[in-house]
């Protein structure tokens, strides 16, 4: 359409709109700074980069010893339940592996365990308590040699207060024990009778006369350490024992019950 002279001079004088912003002109009236925005995907928004997640396994061998041991022994108690709850091959086969695996650090133990004591004989318990049955008859030996010093010794210092009460069978078996067991290593023995009753085996037995209650005896059978002259005394045996276990308690009370073992 032609527009006359006249038409042009009606024309507003209002900037005109221009399809493209003002920032993207110079001074000059040109395109020289920004970018065309007028078409979408020149100008679409661009998706922030996620960052990735960051991995917080933790490697079991930089946990703490017994922390390991728990959660591994958690571990296959868990799948062992887990199969026995709900069977099928796979889950027993996951228990399985489990249970192979702290099996075989159990073995890797054992085998270091021997070498260590290759290289540490001193913590080798065989040296001194061999546990090969050839050896039982020379331990049995040495053992009853420890037992017969301590009878000895002990009485050389000390004499036998035996109290028990003539009407009861067990204390009768333990006085005949007693008697045996003095007259073996030659122990001086004094036997009281806290009833008036008398046993067979002991016919040098005396009335109690306050003996028991000033040395605290008030359960029977009682055999006592007594040193003469000095008044002290200290208990060595309550109720029944075999000689046995008697020689074995003469030597507890002389190396005032070290381990033997």
């Amino acid at each position: 359409m032609l527009v006359t002279g006249a038409q042009a001079a009606t024309v507003s004088t209002e900037p005109s709109q221009s399809a493209f912003p003002p920032a993207a002109f110079s001074s000059t009236g040109t395109y020289v700074d920004a970018p065309i925005v007028g078409w979408h995907w020149y100008n679409e928004p661009q998706p922030e980069e996620e960052d990735e997640p960051e991995d917080d396994t933790v490697p079991l061998s930089v946990l703490p010893p017994n922390l390991q041991m728990s959660l591994l022994q958690k571990l296959t108690k868990e799948k062992l339940n887990s199969a026995i709850l709900s069977p099928s091959p796979e889950k027993a086969a996951d228990y399985l592996r489990m249970q192979s695996y702290l099996m075989n650090l159990s073995g890797q133990f054992t085998q270091s365990a021997k070498k260590a004591l290759l290289l540490y004989p001193d913590l080798d318990y065989n040296l001194e308590h061999s546990r090969y049955n050839g050896t039982a008859t020379l331990q049995q030996t040495a053992a009853r040699q420890q037992q017969n010093d301590a009878i000895h010794n002990l009485g050389q210092r000390y004499g036998l207060f035996m109290f028990y009460r003539g009407n009861n069978p067990q204390d009768l078996q333990m006085a005949a024990t007693v008697n045996q067991f003095s007259q073996q290593y030659g122990l001086s023995l004094i036997p009281v009778s806290m009833d008036g009753a008398r046993s067979e085996a002991l016919p040098q037995t005396r009335q109690d006369s306050g003996q028991a209650a000033k040395m605290g005896v008030s359960q029977f059978p009682a055999l006592m350490l007594v040193e003469p002259g000095s008044e002290q005394y200290q208990p060595l045996a309550w109720g029944f024992m075999t000689q046995d276990d008697l020689a074995r308690r003469f030597l507890d009370v002389a190396t005032d019950f070290k381990a033997q073992y």
